[in-house]
C-alpha cells in the first residue's frame, strides 16, 4: 500500500510559488483601502446609506472582495470600529504630553479628524454598535483610573465605574456638540473649538470647577482636608436634640 506520507507526486507550490501567486487583492494592504474608505464613507454618510457597493468603488476594488475579506456589511463595520477605537486611543497616548494642546493637534490632522467624525456617527447610532462603543470607551477609562494614564493618576471612587462613565461623557461631549459649540463660540472647525475648550478641560481634570461650598456644606470633592460640617444649634446655643 502506498504510504499517506508519500508526496513525491504532489503538485504543492513551494512557499516562493505560492507567494508569487497569491493575489495582490487579497493583501492586509487591500483590506487597509477597504477600511479607510468604509470609514470615511461612514462617517460622511452614516452607516445605513453607506453601501458596500459605494464602498468598493471608492477602494478600487470589488463588492465581492469587501465580502471576502469582512464577511458582510456588519462585519466591515465592527472592524472598523476597532480600527477607529484604537487608532484614536493610540493617538491620545502619542500626544498625551502637549497636554492642553494635545486635543487641538488630534482634531488638526484630517486622517484623525475622519476616524473622530465616525466614533461620533458610531456614538449617536441606536443599534447595538453604538453602546459597544461606548462601553468600550468606558471600559478604557476605567482602566486609566486604575492604572493611571501617560503619567497623570487619577483620583479613586468608591464607584469607579459611575466616575468612569463621567469622564467618558465629559470627553466625547465636546465633538457629540461641534456644531452647537462652533456657534456659541464662533469657532470654524472642532480643531479651533478644542483649542478653545482644551485649556479649561485641562484645568477641569486638574483642579475641579468649584473653589468653595456653602458653610457647613462638606467638600464634594470628598478631600480629607475639608472641614468636617457642624452640628447645628438652637438659638441659646445649645445642642438641638
Amino acid at each position: 500500500m502506498r504510504s499517506t506520507h508519500d508526496d513525491s507526486n504532489s503538485k504543492k507550490p513551494s512557499a516562493p510559488e505560492a507567494k508569487r501567486t497569491r493575489s495582490p487583492n487579497a493583501s492586509p494592504e487591500t483590506a487597509e483601502k477597504i477600511l479607510t474608505a468604509a470609514i470615511a464613507a461612514f462617517a460622511e454618510h452614516g452607516f445605513t446609506k453607506s453601501t458596500i457597493r459605494g464602498i468598493a468603488s471608492a477602494a478600487g476594488v470589488s463588492p465581492g472582495l469587501v465580502i471576502h475579506h469582512f464577511g458582510s456589511k456588519e462585519g466591515l463595520r465592527t472592524a472598523c470600529d476597532d480600527h477607529v477605537f484604537t487608532a484614536i486611543t493610540e493617538s491620545k497616548a502619542k500626544h498625551a504630553e502637549y497636554a492642553a494642546h494635545a486635543m487641538q493637534m488630534i482634531f488638526s490632522d484630517p486622517g484623525m479628524s475622519t476616524k473622530i467624525d465616525y466614533l461620533m456617527k458610531s456614538l449617536l447610532d441606536p443599534s447595538e454598535h453604538g453602546q459597544r462603543y461606548f462601553e468600550h470607551y468606558v471600559d478604557l477609562v476605567e482602566d486609566y483610573i486604575a492604572h493611571g494614564f501617560a503619567g497623570y493618576s487619577f483620583r479613586q471612587s468608591d464607584d469607579p465605574r459611575g466616575q468612569a462613565a463621567t469622564i467618558a461623557v465629559l470627553a466625547l461631549s465636546p465633538s457629540i456638540l461641534a456644531q452647537r459649540l462652533q456657534i456659541s463660540l464662533g469657532t470654524a472647525d472642532t480643531a479651533e473649538t478644542m483649542t478653545r475648550l482644551a485649556p479649561h478641560l485641562l484645568d477641569l481634570y486638574l483642579n475641579g470647577v468649584l473653589s468653595a461650598t456653602p458653610e457647613g456644606e462638606p467638600d464634594p470633592s470628598g478631600s480629607p482636608d475639608s472641614p468636617e460640617p457642624t452640628e447645628p444649634t438652637d438659638s441659646s446655643g445649645g445642642d438641638q436634640p
